[in-house]
């Protein structure tokens, strides 16, 4: 149906464009914001510009392409190795896109759980690893687009079957464009060699796209996600049981119950107590450890909402890939194309987390490019002080110089009294 046509290609044309403005304007907030803050990119931002390329990539191959194949259907004029190089780069992004979000839950894990062994490496040669190994994975994890996509040479009128699996993106879509059936002839088309039908191979191939893409990697996340948690509240933990500990001791000390009263005890103790002391007096000390804190949660909340909504956005398409994989018919066309509207979402959503949990940064990459004009009643107020600080320095000189004029009369009198004293 026209409606549903128009609908469909409306809905990627939005989608493609936010992903793209979305994305560009993460890279520009992380790249001007650090600029301006005259620091350098951190690894986590390093593994998120990875992540918007892929969302980049997403949006212009896998959307771009499929709006020109869906436009052209049901013909496909390129060649047949067009048509296998398109569908292998369709599938790149999304392999690419879940391997580096293990990236990241890898690195978080290093830099909370193996603090020591992430200060003694390079800084940036981990994420550029991790991030390598994501692009090179997806590579070859996208190689069975090119085997199971091919152009075959059909001639004459036919009446098939047009509501077949026409790409990983957009699955089942054809149904709502054009119905059930069609009578038109077909001279090239790009398609899946098993076709719509239940098959072992189609089975398979759903399997193995449904593991790599989404099961697998969410999996992995969560477990090294589960030990930077828990490693994080034990951190927690222990420092208020270091508090109480410390508080028990010197009360024990001081009554003479403390078991094991020799002197070296004593010391042990007394010197500990006396650097956490001196660490709570420390304000600069507070002030540095809280920052840290403060950082290192937040980086784990971001990392760990956008593994949590590429999990949930992704779940109800992978779900539904494998249902229409062993019962072609069960679910509706209707369902399946909204379905299909929550996995792309997930080329949307990354960026606006990034700038929900870092608004300080977008503020300062905000105002470097449009500068905040100052108010009037500030430079009221800055007037007001400036004159306030002449008249306070003009008293202070006529003061000064009242005071300079006293003493150097009273100089004079005394010089003469003592001359005339001198000769009399």
């Amino acid at each position: 149906m026209q409606s549903d046509f128009v609908f469909m290609m409306v809905h990627m044309s939005v989608v493609a464009t936010l992903a793209i403005l979305g994305n560009l304007f993460l890279a520009f907030v992380i790249w001007r914001g650090n600029s301006i803050a005259k620091q350098k990119i951190s690894p986590v931002q390093l593994l998120l510009l990875h992540t918007c390329t892929a969302d980049l990539l997403f949006a212009l191959l896998s959307l771009g392409t499929e709006m020109l194949i869906l436009n052209s259907h049901p013909h496909f004029y390129a060649p047949e190795c067009v048509c296998k190089l398109v569908r292998y780069l369709q599938a790149l992004p999304m392999y690419a896109s879940a391997f580096l979000l293990v990236a990241i839950s890898i690195d978080r894990y290093q830099a909370i759980c193996r603090p020591l062994a992430h200060y003694r490496s390079d800084r940036y040669r981990r994420p550029m690893c991790l991030g390598m190994v994501a692009w090179v994975l997806a590579l070859l994890c996208s190689l069975p687009q090119i085997f199971i996509w091919h152009k075959p040479k059909v001639t004459g009128v036919q009446q098939r079957f047009v509501s077949e699996t026409r790409s990983i993106v957009i699955d089942n879509l054809v149904n709502i464009i054009n119905g059930s059936t069609f009578k038109t002839p077909v001279e090239d088309e790009c398609k899946t060699i098993y076709g719509r039908e239940s098959s072992v191979l189609k089975s398979a191939y759903v399997i193995w796209f449904n593991s790599m893409a989404w099961l697998l990697p969410s999996i992995i996340s969560a477990v090294f996600y589960c030990k930077v948690c828990r490693t994080v509240w034990k951190s927690n933990f222990n420092s208020k049981c270091s508090l109480d500990a410390s508080v028990q001791n010197r009360a024990a000390l001081h009554n003479g119950t403390q078991a094991g009263t020799d002197s070296d005890a004593k010391v042990s103790f007394l010197t500990r107590d006396y650097v956490n002391g001196l660490r709570k007096r420390s304000l600069g000390f507070r002030n540095q450890m809280s920052e840290f804190d403060r950082k290192r949660i937040q980086t784990v909340r971001l990392t760990l909402t956008i593994i949590v909504c590429n999990f949930f956005l992704w779940s109800p398409f992978c779900v539904m890939n494998l249902v229409l994989a062993f019962a072609p018919n069960l679910l509706s066309p209707q369902l399946s194309s909204y379905i299909v509207i929550l996995g792309n979402l997930n080329s949307c959503v990354n960026p606006w987390i990034y700038i929900l949990f870092n608004r300080k940064m977008v503020t300062r990459a905000l105002t470097s490019i449009f500068p905040k004009k100052p108010k009037l009643a500030s430079i009221h107020s800055s007037t007001k002080q400036a004159s306030g600080a002449i008249q306070l320095n003009t008293t202070r000189f006529s003061f000064n110089s009242t005071t300079h004029q006293q003493q150097t009369s009273t100089n004079s009198a005394e010089e003469s009294s003592k001359f005339v004293q001198s000769h009399a």
